[in-house]
């Protein structure tokens, strides 16, 4: 599978924030953009669980990649039971552009992508969102969905080991978008907005 990278904007050069008597905060401020960009780690280190293989990414960075049709691979199999202790397969919804959102309720950037999630699963019937709990404990998660107003299912997945063979990064949230045979057709690591996956969608929609 060849994917092709597009970086999304970076947050640009922190110079001239702090004045000439201030410039000790330079650093901590670096660090704080450097977070909200690239998520969140939960672990040692926010690099891509396969170690790039055939996906080709080791480190995690804000970007989105995207595979033409005849380069696409069959997506790993996801199942489990939801937060809602219902039982879920996303092999069921083949025949579906599928999003798939990795998350977990200690995750900022997660926070902050949900509402464009929401929007767009509700303006969206035709496509399927799913969202798999990684790393997390049962009743903050089910809180986060309350506050957010949630309407797909979360798969729980409290170790992560769900998501071992997905071409994610170890870092949170990450998106996986599926065509409608089940491949993996494009990702996005680190938080996403409507803007950014809205033409993602039409584009794997107008495939079929």
């Amino acid at each position: 599978m060849r994917w092709t990278r597009r970086r999304r904007g970076s947050a640009g050069a922190a110079r001239g924030v702090a004045g000439p008597g201030r410039r000790f905060a330079l650093p901590a401020l670096a660090l704080a953009v450097g977070l909200a960009l690239t998520g969140c780690s939960g672990g040692s280190d926010a690099v891509d669980a396969t170690g790039g293989g055939n996906f080709g990414f080791v480190q995690q960075a804000p970007g989105q990649d995207y595979a033409a049709p005849g380069d696409r691979k069959a997506a790993p199999a996801l199942s489990g039971k939801t937060l809602t202790d219902e039982d879920l397969d996303v092999a069921s919804l083949r025949g579906k552009v599928v999003v798939i959102n990795f998350w977990a309720s200690w995750c900022a950037p997660c926070r902050a992508e949900t509402p464009a999630l929401v929007k767009l699963a509700g303006e969206r019937p035709e496509i399927a969102f799913v969202g798999v709990n990684s790393r997390d404990d049962v009743s903050p998660a089910r809180a986060f969905v309350r506050t957010f107003g949630v309407t797909f299912p979360s798969l729980f997945d409290e170790v992560g080991k769900l998501t071992a063979h997905w071409p994610i990064s170890v870092g949170l949230p990450s998106t996986v978008v599926l065509d409608p045979e089940g491949r993996i057709a494009a990702r996005f690591t680190g938080g996403v907005t409507e803007a950014e996956l809205a033409p993602v969608l039409d584009r794997v929609t107008a495939e079929t």
